[in-house]
Protein backbone atom coordinates (compact mmCIF):
# COMPACT_ATOMS: atom_id res chain seq x y z
CA UNK A 1 0.00 0.00 0.00
CA UNK A 2 1.45 3.50 -1.09
CA UNK A 3 0.84 6.21 1.99
CA UNK A 4 0.64 10.02 0.95
CA UNK A 5 0.57 12.98 2.71
CA UNK A 6 -1.10 16.03 1.34
CA UNK A 7 -0.35 19.27 3.66
CA UNK A 8 -1.65 22.18 2.80
CA UNK A 9 -3.01 24.96 5.36
CA UNK A 10 -6.23 25.81 2.79
CA UNK A 11 -8.28 22.99 3.44
CA UNK A 12 -10.57 23.12 0.49
CA UNK A 13 -7.37 22.52 -1.97
CA UNK A 14 -6.23 19.59 0.07
CA UNK A 15 -9.37 18.26 -0.51
CA UNK A 16 -9.21 18.97 -4.14
CA UNK A 17 -5.61 17.19 -4.15
CA UNK A 18 -7.06 14.57 -2.44
CA UNK A 19 -9.47 13.85 -5.15
CA UNK A 20 -7.31 13.84 -7.55
CA UNK A 21 -5.08 11.51 -6.26
CA UNK A 22 -7.66 9.29 -5.56
CA UNK A 23 -9.16 9.71 -9.16
CA UNK A 24 -5.03 8.98 -10.36
CA UNK A 25 -4.84 5.75 -8.15
CA UNK A 26 -8.58 4.45 -8.76
CA UNK A 27 -7.89 4.14 -12.54
CA UNK A 28 -4.49 2.60 -11.96
CA UNK A 29 -5.77 0.11 -9.61
CA UNK A 30 -2.91 1.52 -7.12
CA UNK A 31 -3.97 1.02 -3.18
CA UNK A 32 -3.11 4.04 -1.27
CA UNK A 33 -3.79 5.45 2.60
CA UNK A 34 -3.88 9.28 1.96
CA UNK A 35 -3.52 11.66 4.89
CA UNK A 36 -4.33 15.28 5.16
CA UNK A 37 -2.27 18.07 7.29
CA UNK A 38 -2.72 21.79 7.22
CA UNK A 39 0.62 22.73 8.97
CA UNK A 40 4.58 21.92 8.64
CA UNK A 41 4.49 21.40 12.95
CA UNK A 42 1.66 18.71 12.44
CA UNK A 43 2.85 16.41 9.36
CA UNK A 44 6.22 16.38 11.45
CA UNK A 45 5.17 15.58 14.99
CA UNK A 46 5.48 12.79 14.70
CA UNK A 47 9.07 11.44 13.23
CA UNK A 48 7.75 7.52 13.25
CA UNK A 49 4.53 8.31 10.77
CA UNK A 50 6.91 10.81 8.36
CA UNK A 51 8.88 7.86 7.67
CA UNK A 52 5.99 6.04 6.77
CA UNK A 53 5.43 8.18 3.73
CA UNK A 54 6.21 7.71 0.56
CA UNK A 55 4.86 10.49 -1.52
CA UNK A 56 4.45 14.10 0.07
CA UNK A 57 2.97 17.28 -1.74
CA UNK A 58 3.59 19.91 -0.03
CA UNK A 59 2.39 23.86 -0.07
CA UNK A 60 5.34 25.90 0.27
CA UNK A 61 3.46 29.18 1.20
CA UNK A 62 2.19 28.03 5.13
CA UNK A 63 1.75 29.76 7.96
CA UNK A 64 4.04 29.21 11.48
CA UNK A 65 6.52 25.95 9.78
CA UNK A 66 6.34 26.86 5.30
CA UNK A 67 6.92 24.13 3.31
CA UNK A 68 10.95 24.26 2.69
CA UNK A 69 11.46 24.12 6.03
CA UNK A 70 8.75 20.72 6.00
CA UNK A 71 10.49 19.32 3.09
CA UNK A 72 14.21 20.06 4.90
CA UNK A 73 12.97 18.08 7.95
CA UNK A 74 11.75 15.23 5.61
CA UNK A 75 15.08 15.16 4.12
CA UNK A 76 17.09 14.98 7.44
CA UNK A 77 15.45 11.81 8.26
CA UNK A 78 13.59 10.32 4.61
CA UNK A 79 16.01 10.57 1.93
CA UNK A 80 13.66 8.08 0.16
CA UNK A 81 10.62 10.34 0.46
CA UNK A 82 9.19 11.52 -3.22
CA UNK A 83 8.09 15.51 -2.31
CA UNK A 84 6.17 17.27 -5.02
CA UNK A 85 5.73 21.04 -4.65
CA UNK A 86 2.70 23.00 -5.00
CA UNK A 87 2.01 26.17 -4.50
CA UNK A 88 0.55 29.46 -5.97
CA UNK A 89 3.79 31.42 -6.66
CA UNK A 90 6.83 30.25 -9.25
CA UNK A 91 9.87 32.16 -7.53
CA UNK A 92 10.78 28.93 -4.85
CA UNK A 93 11.94 26.33 -7.56
CA UNK A 94 15.84 26.37 -6.90
CA UNK A 95 15.12 25.92 -2.87
CA UNK A 96 12.74 22.63 -4.21
CA UNK A 97 15.87 21.26 -6.38
CA UNK A 98 17.74 22.06 -2.90
CA UNK A 99 15.71 19.45 -1.11
CA UNK A 100 15.60 16.91 -3.99
CA UNK A 101 12.35 17.75 -4.81
CA UNK A 102 10.24 15.70 -7.80
CA UNK A 103 7.87 18.06 -9.08
CA UNK A 104 7.37 22.10 -8.67
CA UNK A 105 3.31 22.91 -9.31
CA UNK A 106 1.55 25.51 -9.87
CA UNK A 107 -1.87 26.13 -8.46
CA UNK A 108 -3.30 28.33 -11.11
CA UNK A 109 -1.79 25.85 -14.10
CA UNK A 110 -4.94 25.75 -15.68
CA UNK A 111 -3.59 21.55 -16.71
CA UNK A 112 -3.01 21.28 -13.03
CA UNK A 113 -5.11 17.85 -12.91
CA UNK A 114 -2.61 16.53 -15.39
CA UNK A 115 0.20 18.56 -14.12
CA UNK A 116 -0.39 16.08 -10.96
CA UNK A 117 -1.08 12.90 -12.70
CA UNK A 118 2.33 13.73 -14.58
CA UNK A 119 4.17 14.13 -11.29
CA UNK A 120 2.77 10.61 -10.21
CA UNK A 121 3.45 8.50 -13.15
CA UNK A 122 7.01 10.18 -12.56
CA UNK A 123 7.35 8.91 -8.90
CA UNK A 124 5.90 5.28 -9.89
CA UNK A 125 8.42 5.30 -12.71
CA UNK A 126 11.15 5.86 -10.34
CA UNK A 127 9.63 3.56 -7.73
CA UNK A 128 9.17 0.64 -10.19
CA UNK A 129 5.60 0.57 -8.65
CA UNK A 130 3.40 -2.56 -10.38
CA UNK A 131 0.65 -3.63 -8.75
CA UNK A 132 0.13 -7.45 -8.21
CA UNK A 133 -2.76 -8.42 -10.41
CA UNK A 134 -3.57 -11.90 -10.76
CA UNK A 135 -7.00 -13.23 -13.10
CA UNK A 136 -9.32 -14.89 -10.83
CA UNK A 137 -12.15 -17.03 -12.16
CA UNK A 138 -15.30 -15.83 -9.81
CA UNK A 139 -18.56 -17.47 -10.28
CA UNK A 140 -19.61 -13.38 -11.55
CA UNK A 141 -16.94 -13.68 -13.92
CA UNK A 142 -13.56 -13.91 -14.93
CA UNK A 143 -11.92 -10.92 -12.80
CA UNK A 144 -8.60 -9.73 -12.56
CA UNK A 145 -7.97 -8.59 -8.96
CA UNK A 146 -5.09 -6.23 -7.32
CA UNK A 147 -4.32 -8.63 -4.16
CA UNK A 148 -3.97 -5.55 -2.02
CA UNK A 149 -7.22 -4.77 -1.96
CA UNK A 150 -8.35 -8.39 -0.76
CA UNK A 151 -9.20 -7.96 2.60
CA UNK A 152 -9.64 -11.19 3.59
CA UNK A 153 -10.51 -14.54 2.18
CA UNK A 154 -13.23 -16.69 3.82
CA UNK A 155 -13.72 -20.67 3.40
CA UNK A 156 -16.91 -22.51 3.81
CA UNK A 157 -18.13 -25.76 2.43
CA UNK A 158 -15.64 -25.86 -0.65
CA UNK A 159 -16.69 -22.29 -1.86
CA UNK A 160 -14.21 -19.06 -1.32
CA UNK A 161 -15.65 -15.90 -0.37
CA UNK A 162 -13.51 -12.70 -1.84
CA UNK A 163 -13.79 -9.54 0.46
CA UNK A 164 -12.63 -6.56 -1.93
CA UNK A 165 -12.24 -3.36 -0.80
CA UNK A 166 -13.35 -1.14 -3.77
CA UNK A 167 -14.59 1.94 -2.10
CA UNK A 168 -17.35 -0.01 -0.12
CA UNK A 169 -16.51 -3.59 0.61
CA UNK A 170 -17.28 -6.32 -2.86
CA UNK A 171 -17.59 -9.66 -2.21
CA UNK A 172 -16.46 -12.35 -5.02
CA UNK A 173 -16.86 -15.97 -4.63
CA UNK A 174 -15.51 -19.11 -6.56
CA UNK A 175 -15.87 -23.14 -5.90
CA UNK A 176 -12.09 -23.87 -5.22
CA UNK A 177 -9.79 -24.93 -1.30
CA UNK A 178 -8.60 -22.48 0.30
CA UNK A 179 -5.27 -24.42 0.48
CA UNK A 180 -5.12 -24.12 -3.23
CA UNK A 181 -5.72 -20.20 -3.71
CA UNK A 182 -3.34 -19.60 -0.63
CA UNK A 183 -0.52 -19.91 -2.98
CA UNK A 184 -1.27 -17.01 -5.02
CA UNK A 185 -0.82 -14.74 -2.01
CA UNK A 186 2.72 -12.96 -0.71
CA UNK A 187 4.23 -13.19 2.76
CA UNK A 188 1.66 -9.99 3.60
CA UNK A 189 -1.41 -12.67 3.66
CA UNK A 190 -1.72 -14.95 6.92
CA UNK A 191 -3.56 -17.81 7.49
CA UNK A 192 -5.76 -17.61 11.16
CA UNK A 193 -7.61 -20.23 10.92
CA UNK A 194 -8.38 -22.86 8.68
CA UNK A 195 -11.23 -20.92 7.26
CA UNK A 196 -9.50 -17.29 6.85
CA UNK A 197 -6.73 -15.85 4.98
CA UNK A 198 -6.04 -12.39 6.19
CA UNK A 199 -4.37 -8.98 4.16
CA UNK A 200 -2.34 -7.89 7.07
CA UNK A 201 -2.50 -4.66 5.34
CA UNK A 202 -6.29 -3.94 7.13
CA UNK A 203 -5.07 -5.65 10.14
CA UNK A 204 -5.90 -2.43 13.07
CA UNK A 205 -5.22 -5.26 16.41
CA UNK A 206 -5.69 -8.20 18.25
CA UNK A 207 -8.31 -8.12 20.75
CA UNK A 208 -8.49 -11.21 22.23
CA UNK A 209 -9.11 -14.14 20.78
CA UNK A 210 -9.93 -12.06 17.72
CA UNK A 211 -7.88 -9.83 14.69
CA UNK A 212 -9.54 -6.96 14.20
CA UNK A 213 -9.39 -5.30 10.68
CA UNK A 214 -10.28 -2.11 8.99
CA UNK A 215 -14.16 -1.59 7.97
CA UNK A 216 -15.29 -2.94 11.51
CA UNK A 217 -14.10 -6.44 10.50
CA UNK A 218 -13.67 -8.90 13.37
CA UNK A 219 -12.47 -12.69 12.62
CA UNK A 220 -11.62 -15.46 14.82
CA UNK A 221 -8.21 -16.85 15.28
CA UNK A 222 -7.86 -20.54 15.90
CA UNK A 223 -5.93 -21.13 19.15
CA UNK A 224 -3.15 -23.20 17.93
CA UNK A 225 -2.34 -20.17 15.53
CA UNK A 226 -2.36 -17.67 17.78
CA UNK A 227 1.53 -17.66 19.02
CA UNK A 228 2.47 -17.36 14.87
CA UNK A 229 -0.39 -14.35 14.27
CA UNK A 230 0.83 -12.69 17.04
CA UNK A 231 4.45 -12.72 15.78
CA UNK A 232 3.25 -11.99 12.33
CA UNK A 233 1.13 -9.16 12.92
CA UNK A 234 3.76 -7.47 15.45
CA UNK A 235 6.13 -8.03 12.97
CA UNK A 236 4.45 -6.03 9.71
CA UNK A 237 3.34 -3.26 12.04
CA UNK A 238 6.42 -2.84 13.97
CA UNK A 239 4.94 -3.96 17.52
CA UNK A 240 1.48 -3.91 19.32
Amino acid sequence: MIKIAICDDKRIFAEKMQRLIDSYCTKKQILYEADLYQSGYELTADPVKMMSYQIVFLDINMKQMDGLETARKFRQLCSHTFLIFVTAFINYTLEGYKVEATRYLLKSDPNFKQAVFEALDAVFQKMNYKPNVRAFQFCEGEREVVLEKIIYVESNLHKLRFYMAEGEIRLYTMYETLNHVAVFFDHEFIRIHQSYLVNLRYVRKIQGNHLLLSKDISLPIARSKMKDVRRQVALYKGGI
